[in-house]
């Protein structure tokens, strides 16, 4: 804890945004360990519900699970670490959706 301190404090000069994206970024990474664990268990307790009605080996639940946890996980993480970078790099003022750019 204390190294990220530190590096907040050597880089408040220079980069002074730095703060916001640390914390958009951790907040980004542990939104998709929760949809990992959200999609893991909501895919297998659907599979445990939908496999009264179809019969199919029971070996595949977690392996199936695994997989689209895997995948909504990423995509989510993804997706809002694209947004802190993109805010980062607004507030840095290197590149913004709201400067018009003139050529």
């Amino acid at each position: 804890m204390n190294d990220i301190k530190r590096l907040k404090d050597q880089q408040r000069d220079k980069h002074p945004g730095f703060d916001a994206y640390l914390d958009c970024m951790t907040r980004s990474l542990f939104t998709g360990l929760a949809a990992f664990c959200l999609g893991f268990s909501g895919t297998y307790f659907g599979q445990k519900i939908v496999q009264t009605k179809i019969r199919y080996p029971v070996k595949y639940n977690i392996l199936l699970s695994s997989l689209v946890a895997t995948g909504v996980s990423y995509q989510t993480t993804s997706t809002r670490t694209k947004s802190c970078q993109a805010a980062w790099m607004a507030f840095e003022d290197k590149h913004t959706v709201l400067k018009e750019d003139t050529y």
